[in-house]
Parts: C-alpha cells; structure tokens; sequence
C-alpha cells in the first residue's frame, strides 16, 4: 500500500476541469458510502498519470485511505504485479497472509474482498491503478473483482489508466473485460490551444510567442511533448525570454529534431502495427501531413482495398485521421518521427517515385508538381513528358510551382528541343500570373529565339504585349496588340491600352469591337468585351449598365476561372458598381469570391479586391475594416498599381481621425485599367491634408483642379466622389460661386447616372447655396438611408451652422450633437473638432459629451473584430474566418493585429484564453 504525501507539490493541471470535477464527484460518492469506479483513458503523454496523481492528493486531502498500483510493460507476465502494492494486508488477518503471493491460486477472491472490506471499515478508500494496459492477467483478475466490490456498498473509489493508442495485444479478453465492466468512461482529449499557451507559460515563466507557439502546436495538444520540446528547446538554446515573452531565437528551431523522448515515445506506438501497416504511414508521410487515400494507393502500386486496411488500422490505433476526403496525421510529429527514420536519400527517391506515379496515373499536375520541386529531386524523361503535357494547366493553376518547374526544366534541355518552346512560353504565362513581367517577357522573348510556329509566335508577341502593359508601357504594349486578326481579346487588349492612355473613344470603340467580334465565339472570346465595357461604364458613373455588364461577364464565366488577361475580374466591377450604389453589404460579399488560381499573392486581381472592399467599408462607415483591407492589400503582388490607391485611401481615414504626421502619397494610381476608378484619391488626401494644416483655400482648390481641370468638368467619377469635401468646403468658405457651379454639374447630370448618393450630393449643394435648413435635413436623411455615414455627418454639421445662424440654437443643438454622434462612430476626431469650431464660429457654444470610441480594451473592437474573436476562441483558423467573413485570410489577420493591440495580447493563442476567461467571468458562453 503507498499513502500519498499531501506535502508534494505538483505542476499544475491544465484545461483538464471538466475531468476533475468528475472525478471529484466519484471521490464524493465514495465519501458518502457508494462505491463507483472510472476509466481514464488517452494517447501516451496526454495526462493521465497527471490526473491521477491529482487525484491522489485530493482524495488524502479529503481523509480517503489511498491505494496506488500500476502495470509495467516488462512485468507483464508477473502474476499479481500491478496490484501487489494495493492488497498488501495493513495488519495480520486470518485468510489475508497469501493474497499477494504469486504462487498461490486465485481462488482467494474472498480473501481479496475481505481484505478490502477490512480497509473499508476504517473509512473509504482510493484504489488507483495507472498503466492498466500492462497490467498482467492476474491483477486483471483481481481489478475485476474489485470493481464488482466497488458498484456494492464499500466506500470504495476505483479508477484506472488506459492508454487507447499503442496497446499491446489482449488475446484473451482480459483487459477488455475490466475496462468494458467500469461504470464511468473519461476519454482525455488533447488540450485546447488556450491550455497549451497557458501550460507553456507556466513552464517559461513568460507569455508565449507566436514562433514558439507554432513549434508547440506540432504536439497536437499533447502536455508530455509539449513539455518536452520546451525543455528540448531550452537546452538547445533555442528559447529565450524578452520583454516577458519567450520564444525561439530563430525561425530555424521550429523544425528542429525531436527530443529523444518524444521519438522514443511516438515510435512506440508503432510496434503494434503490423508491416503493412508502418509501410502505409512511410509512405504517408513523406507524401506529407495530408493524403488521399486514391493517391497514397497510386504511390505504393497497390489496389485501395489492400492499402485501406493499413490505414484503417492506423486510425483505429489513432495514428491517422480519416475524413470524407484524405487522411491526416493524428499529431504533426509523428509525422516528423516517422521521416526523422528515414534516411534523406531515400525520402528523395520516394517522393520522385510518388511523383512519377501520379503523374502517370494522371492526378492534377499542382498535386503533382511539388513531389518534383523537392531538393534532390532530377526531371527525367518521364517527368518531362507529363510536364509537355501539363504545362498550360499547371501555369494557370499553380503558377508559381510552375515557374520554377518549367524553369528547371529548361536549364536541363538542349538548344533545338521542341519542347523549349512550350516550356519557354507556358513559364513566361506563369510568370505573368506571379507578378514578374520582366522575368515573363524574358522568357517569352527567349521562345522566340527556338523559332516557334506562326500559331506559337502570335501567342508570345500577346505574352509579350501583355508583360509590357503589366510594366506600365502601355504605347509598346499597343503596338503589339495585332487587332487585324479579329480576336475579340485583341481588341479587348487594345481597348484597355487606349483606356490607360486616356483615349476614351478609341477604348469605347474597340470594346464594342471586341463584343462584335465575340459573338458567337467561345467564352474566352465572349467574355471579354463585356469586362472591358463595364469598366468604361463604371468610369464615366453609368452604374446600373456597369452593374448589368459584369453580371453578364459573371453569367458567361459561369464560375470558371477569372483569366489574368481580362481588363478586370468581372466581381470587382460588380463590386465597385454595388458600392456606388450604395449597396454595401451586397459589395463587400462580391469582392469575397476568389477564383480559381487568384486567391494567393499572386492573383492579379486580389490587390484590386481588397482595394473595392475597403471602399466599400470605408463609405459604410466600417473603417478599422478598411483599414484591415488596405494593410492586407499593401502585401500582395500589385499587378494593377494599386498600392498607391491603398495608401491614399488609408490617408484619409488617419486625416480625418486626427493621426499625424501623414505626407498625401502623390504618386497615384496611374497606368493600370483598374487604377482609373481610384483616380479621385490622390486628390482628395492632398485636400484633406491641407485642411488640416489649416489651409481650407488651398484644399478646395485642390479639390476644385482635380483630374487637371476644375471639378464639374473633371468627369463623372471624379465628381461624384470629391463633391462632399468640395461642397462642405465651398460652405465653409462662403464660395456661392463654386456651389453654383456644383449645382449646376449635379443637376445636369444624366437620369441613367443618378444614383441615391447623387440625390443626396445635389441637396446638399443646394441647401448650403441657399441656406436652406430644410433641404439640408432632407439632404442628411438621405444620406443616412444610403447608409453614408461620413457624408451624413456633413450634411448635419452644416445644417447645425444654417440652424445656428438662424437663431434656431436648440435644434443648432440637436443637429450637432447628431453629426458629433455619426463622427464619434467613426472615430473622425479632426471633423468633430472641426464641426465644434464651427458651431463657435456661428455663436453657438456647446460643450461636446464623452467620445464614442474607446482606444483600448474590449470597448475597442469594432463589431467584426468582435466576430473574429468569437470565432478565435472557438479553435476556427484564419482561413475559416475568412469564408464565414467573406473576406481574404490576409484581411482576418490584420483584424487580429488590431484586436492585439487593443487588447495588448501577443497571440491569438492568448487571445482564446483572454477570451474564454471573459466568457467564463460573465457566466456565459458569450467571449466578448
């Protein structure tokens, strides 16, 4: 018998509640008289000695007698082992002297009860038994026995620890009849990543940070690796702690070798398995930590049926995770354990061997591609023959992996291989799609040195036309164009280097060119007048028509690929037109789709993507979400120049918020096709900046000479999205004659231009020019119903200073305070200590309330910052944040920046734990 001392001091338990309230309630129940027994069970190092140990102490703590026993994998075969420390007698009685004995017979069960019962009479009893799967025969005899004991009368508390993984064989049903027979079943779980941080916390005595995190993620939850990779690291000299948060010195220790207990551990549960069954894991994990089954079938040349039943006794061990779809690892490092024994020689020629046998069994070239980029890996002849055919594909689908393919390809070729040509031209296409238009026109110009064919030489001089309009020389780029074929893409080509040049008719007549000639053709030949037509539509502000082109254009795609040489991806205009109408939400969900091949760094439209989507947050009122967008945007590979688009945007919103210092970035968007529609903001922060250095003058003119001529000539777009500043400025300055001027512009302004913005704008020009408090009201309720929030703040400051001056001080007031209460919202302190200014300035004096918008804490977060949160602490990743948000990963991690910040985390692990605390402190499920 072995008494725990409560003088021990223990680690203490991570996100193992729920498991201890249990067994506190079986300790109770013993306590009270009812005997009961349960089962731990889980994977090797997941804590069920942990718990045990815990409960040991709270059971001496709570006056129970504690018996502790446990089996051992080389005492297997030893009769009585796991349990002979348990039923040693605590003092001479008749029956009891033999019960421990190996040699006697074991029809002394009565003894065994008796004895029992004899401890029992002194009080109740803990009976806790680890490493049940070792346990010999004999002890299982016995703990069966026990547990009958246990369900009667005796204040008797049995519990046992199994490990599910790894189990050596029990041929004769015993431990199966112990662990079926006990009353209550605790399957531990991995921890959950809150517990992991908090567990490596305690160990390091420091937050933990985000590097050191990744690395300990690998352990899938697991607190024994865990705990020995943070020791492994710290030996290393791979952990430090700074500013009270530990992590790796380097990236490089995050694929460090296992600690030798870890391998030993891991390996372990391997020796169970049969051959079939380590061969299926090999293989898989070279393959990497997610396979399919077809494809694991097709790399080990055997039928599916006969490499399942490897696999399902991988799954059943726990090894392996199987969903509808491929198999994963159960923990990320006994994938690392199983490649750490296998030498680097042989992982080379297996992944050449699984790539060559995809690719003859023709699975997707991009599965297929990276078992071939691998170092070491060489491109034989049959690899070069799959790669001839595939190379249109792979160069659409994953162009990156296919640049350098296609490129290592062509160093192994000989001059005057045919195959020089393809691969010349498929890796200038793929080029093109990653962003390098230099490196795309090298190596479409280098094709043409083969000597292509007349059909291969037309679609190079297209490559090459189509890298230099990506490097803004949209002149060399027209040249290039060959409009005399009737392509409608040529003509669609031709149609966006007049529109970058800013030759609008030459661009309106080949666009229609390029719509003539499409009829009747394919979808690469229809789609692509359309694209370009919408986007003439959308500059000159005829939105419904642009609206009606792309959903056309989007019609005809029929959710195919958005091909990288069309003037815009139809979405983004559909998007862009959403906006100018006023339709927010329905925008920002347009913007979302990524299609095929553009959803990474390189999708040329996605810069424009985040670009519309933050417009449309921007106008809505939504800026920290903007603002997300914009620092999402500024990481990607800017295919269309929008960058400069981005960081003027974001200018605005620091201008309007007060943040300085803030430059205006003059180099606007200029060049691109996409660029046109974001004209107006270069302007428009050079305005803004200048107001708030204090020169008003300077910023209407700004304004009033945007587009290189005075605004109501300017063009449409420009119109409609300087005219609120223009407007508010012209009032504040008393400038009747550019109100006029602005009047006339919005009232001449075409019926199938018109959108609700445009209503409002013209009101609220109107009203300034007469001062008229009632048109100026009308003007900010329709504002308000167009759901633009800053531009509805405007039309209430002015109205407040017309009211004002009117001698109409309470509704000045009231008119104020709701302009204050729309700038609050917004965060735009420069604007309400502007409209405060103005007021003063009109003999009204009012005594502005507290802000609306908190700098700090929870108060902070913005409504989808919230969101985020919640889905953060539920375990959902970036990525799965994203398709419920309808936004880009990239866009949820900079709403996780701005969420650390506010809330002064390091990590979204310790964002889920400051969460889950915050949901448990208010009594509820709720996180924020």
């Amino acid at each position: 018998m072995t008494i725990v001392s409560t003088s021990h001091t223990a680690a203490p338990l991570f996100g193992r509640d729920d498991e201890l309230r249990l067994l506190g309630e079986a300790m109770d129940r013993a306590r009270g008289g009812h005997g009961t027994s349960v089962l731990l069970s889980g994977e090797p190092g997941i804590g069920k000695s942990a718990l045990l140990d815990t409960l040991a102490r709270r059971c001496a703590d709570a006056g129970l007698r504690v018996l502790r026993g446990a089996g051992e994998e080389l005492e297997r075969y030893v009769p009585f082992h796991a349990v002979r420390g348990c039923l040693r007698p605590r003092a001479a009685r008749p029956g009891a002297e033999g019960i421990g004995t190996p040699g006697r017979a074991f029809d002394a069960a009565e003894g065994v009860e008796r004895l029992l019962t004899g401890h029992c009479d002194d009080g109740p009893v803990a009976l806790l038994v680890d490493d049940l799967h070792w346990a010999d025969p004999s002890s299982l005899a016995v703990l069966h026995r026990l547990r009958r004991a246990a369900a009667g009368r005796l204040p008797l508390l049995l519990c046992l620890a199994v490990r599910s993984t790894g189990v050596a064989p029990d041929p004769d049903g015993a431990l199966r009849a112990v662990v079926t027979a006990v009353e209550r079943r605790l399957a531990l779980a991995p921890l959950a990543a809150p517990d992991v941080a908090a567990l490596a916390a305690d160990r390091t005595g420091a937050r933990t940070g985000p590097g050191l995190l990744r690395r300990i993620s690998a352990a899938a939850g697991n607190p024994l690796f865990v705990t020995e990779l943070l020791g492994h690291l710290t030996a290393g000299g791979e952990l430090s702690v700074a500013d009270g948060v530990a992590d790796l010195v380097s990236p490089a220790a995050e694929d460090t070798a296992l600690p030798a207990r870890v391998h030993e551990t891991l390996q372990r549960q391997l020796d169970p398995l049969p051959h079939r069954t380590r061969d299926v894991l090999e293989v898989a994990a070279v393959m990497g930590p997610r396979v399919h089954l077809a494809d694991l079938a097709t790399a080990m040349a055997a039928p599916v049926m006969k490499v399942w039943q490897g696999v399902r006794e991988a799954v059943d061990a726990g090894l392996l995770t199987a969903s509808e779809h491929e198999l994963a690892f159960r923990h990320p490092l006994l994938r690392q354990a199983q490649l750490e024994t296998v030498p680097h020689s042989v992982r080379i020629a297996l992944r050449q061997q699984v790539g060559t046998a995809l690719a003859a069994a023709g699975a997707p070239p991009e599965q297929v591609a990276p078992y071939f980029l691998g170092p070491g890996v060489t491109l034989g002849a049959e690899a070069l023959e799959w790669l001839a055919r595939v190379a249109r594909t792979l160069a659409v689908r994953a162009p990156a992996d296919a640049a350098a393919l296609l490129g290592r390809a062509l160093d192994g070729l000989r001059p005057g291989d045919p195959r020089r040509v393809t691969f010349a031209r498929e890796s200038a296409r793929a080029l093109l799609r990653t962003g390098d238009a230099p490196g795309a026109e090298r190596a479409a110009r280098a094709a043409l040195a083969d000597g292509p064919s007349p059909s291969a030489r037309r679609e190079l001089n297209r490559l090459i036309a189509w890298s230099a309009f990506r490097q803004g020389e949209h002149e060399r780029a027209l040249e290039a164009a060959d409009t005399s074929s009737g392509d409608p893409r040529a003509h669609a080509f031709a149609a966006q280097c007049h529109f970058a040049l800013g030759r609008f008719p030459e661009a309106e007549r080949e666009a229609c060119r390029a719509v003539a000639a499409g009829e009747g053709g394919g979808l690469d030949a229809t789609v692509h007048g359309p694209v370009v037509l919408a986007l003439l539509r959308l500059s000159a502000m005829r939105v419904r028509e642009a609206l009606e082109l792309s959903d056309r254009a989007l019609r005809l795609l029929g959710g195919q690929a958005v091909a990288p040489d069309l003037t815009m991806a139809p979405h983004v205009l559909r998007g862009l037109a959403l906006t100018d109408l006023g339709r927010f939400a329905e925008a920002r969900r347009a913007f979302a789709p990524a299609p095929a091949g553009h959803d990474d760094g390189g999708g040329v439209f996605l810069t424009a993507c985040h670009a519309g989507r933050a417009a449309a947050s921007f106008h809505a009122g939504h800026w920290d979400d903007a603002l997300a967008d914009i620092g999402a945007g500024l990481e990607t590979t800017d295919h269309l120049r929008l960058h400069p688009a981005l960081r003027c945007q974001a200018a605005v919103i620091a201008v309007h918020r007060g943040e300085a210092p803030h430059r205006p970035p003059l180099d606007g968007p200029e060049g691109a096709p996409g660029s046109a529609l974001h004209a107006h903001l270069p302007p428009w922060t050079q305005a803004l900046t200048l107001e708030a250095a204090g020169d008003r003058a300077g910023a209407l003119d700004a304004l009033w000479n945007a587009g290189g001529t005075e605004l109501p000539e300017a063009g449409p777009r420009m119109l409609h999205h300087l005219c609120p500043d223009a407007a508010r400025l012209a009032g504040e300055l008393s400038d009747t004659t550019r109100l006029r001027h602005l009047n006339r512009a919005l009232a001449a302004t075409p019926d199938d231009r018109r959108t609700p913005r445009l209503h409002a704008l013209e009101l609220f020009v109107r009203g300034q020019l007469d001062g008229d408090a009632r048109v100026l009201a009308e003007a900010a309720e329709l504002f308000g119903v167009a759901g633009r929030v800053l531009d509805e703040g405007y039309a209430r400051e002015r109205l407040a200073v017309v009211l004002a001056r009117g001698e109409r001080a309470d509704e000045a007031r009231a008119a104020l305070g709701a302009a204050l209460s729309l700038y609050d919202r917004l965060g735009a302190e420069r604007d309400a200590a502007r409209a405060v200014r103005q007021l003063a300035g009109a003999g009204l004096r009012t005594r502005r309330g507290p802000r609306g918008r908190a700098r700090s804490g929870w108060d902070a977060l913005t409504e989808t910052e919230r969101v985020v949160v919640e889905h953060v602490a539920t375990g959902r990743s970036n990525p799965e944040i994203a398709a419920r948000l309808f936004v880009s990963p990239r866009t949820v991690q900079f709403h996780l920046g701005g969420i650390f910040s506010k809330l002064g985390v390091a990590s979204r692990v310790e964002l889920a734990v400051r969460a889950s605390s915050r949901g448990r402190c208010a009594g509820g499920p709720a996180v924020v």
